[in-house]
């Protein structure tokens, strides 16, 4: 059975046992109405205490068979602390209405902990953990155009927008159909096949000029995997041309590159005079460029030598701007 399935199947015994939360329900009434075997339903009510769900069975003595119950759900202390500090990335934003949604999630959430000990510990912890993101733009003027998007991915319909193209420098009108929305960069973005193109691509939420949907549904790619699409992108820019690119990092940036990981692929080679060698497999894109002159003198690329001569002409460009008397 595939995962959607079974979490359709998981969802389907939830709502049975919410249905029946007065009196509880047997095994084999959830089987009848999933139309499933007895001992698949038993399985999954074993994955939903596994999960975390408070599934018992009914304390009714006269009952014929065992009943089992979905008790309220509540948090303990660390739960609860665990997700205000996971909610802050996204209530620090501005214009998203998905904030007031998470914001009464919370209060109620505040509202169910499991008890007084860890409703104190909770109050005292939660102002000690700081969850620090660039904060996104104010994104109140693309409030309905992400409400849109947001329900054209649940059911599935195509949309047509205009688009301002920062690759190409026009404003365009095009198909799309909608499959992901997803933050990178300080930046809302959506994936989506374009018909223009016949592909998945990246359109930036705050460059699109209009979105309407249309009536007629699309089936999407179902081996379309964001993290797949997005594997060799160094941040958010998809492509085509994978390159490994090899640049020396001299200290102290070094230190940085030892410290932190700037993509997945990254390797290290380490060099006697503490110079590191950095290899990286991503996506030839401005976005990588620019990062890389970001870090000045610190890192000299090595290959591939046509970017080794991109970075050289960038650089003496600016020299030159610089070394030119003021106006």
């Amino acid at each position: 059975m595939s995962k959607a399935n079974k979490f359709h199947r998981l969802t389907g015994v939830m709502h049975i046992l919410n249905s029946n939360s007065g009196q509880g329900i047997s095994a084999k009434e959830i089987a009848a109405s999933l139309q499933i075997c007895e001992r698949t339903a038993y399985r999954y009510l074993r994955s939903l205490r596994e999960l975390g769900y408070p599934v018992r069975p009914s304390s009714d003595p006269e009952a014929r068979e065992r009943k089992y119950l979905l008790t309220p759900v509540s948090f303990t202390g660390p739960e609860a602390l665990a997700l205000a500090a996971a909610s802050q990335s996204l209530l620090s934003q501005a214009g998203l209405a998905l904030c007031q949604h998470l914001q009464s999630a919370l209060v109620k959430m505040e509202s169910v902990i499991r008890s007084g000990e860890d409703t104190n510990a909770y109050r005292r912890l939660k102002p000690h953990f700081t969850y620090l993101s660039e904060e996104l733009r104010d994104y109140s003027p693309w409030q309905e155009m992400i409400a849109t998007l947001t329900d054209c991915i649940r059911r599935s319909r195509s949309v047509t927008a205009i688009y301002d193209s920062y690759s190409s420098g026009k404003v365009t009108q095009r198909v799309l159909d909608p499959y992901h929305l997803f933050w990178g960069e300080g930046n809302l973005y959506l994936a989506a096949h374009c018909h223009i193109r016949n592909q998945v691509c990246n359109f930036r939420i705050d460059r699109f000029k209009s979105v309407k949907a249309q009536n007629n549904p699309f089936t999407r790619n179902p081996s379309f995997s964001l993290e797949d699409y997005l594997g060799p992108s160094f941040r958010v820019w998809s492509g085509t041309e994978e390159v490994s690119v090899r640049f020396l990092v001299y200290p102290p940036a070094s230190r940085f590159f030892r410290e932190s990981c700037y993509h997945n692929s990254q390797q290290l080679e380490e060099l006697a005079d503490g110079r590191i060698i950095c290899t990286l497999n991503v996506y030839n894109s401005p976005e990588l460029k620019s990062w890389l002159l970001s870090w000045g003198k610190q890192v000299e690329v090595l290959e591939p030598q046509a970017l080794r001569e991109q970075i050289k002409e960038e650089l003496q460009a600016g020299l030159g701007r610089y070394n030119q008397q003021q106006p």
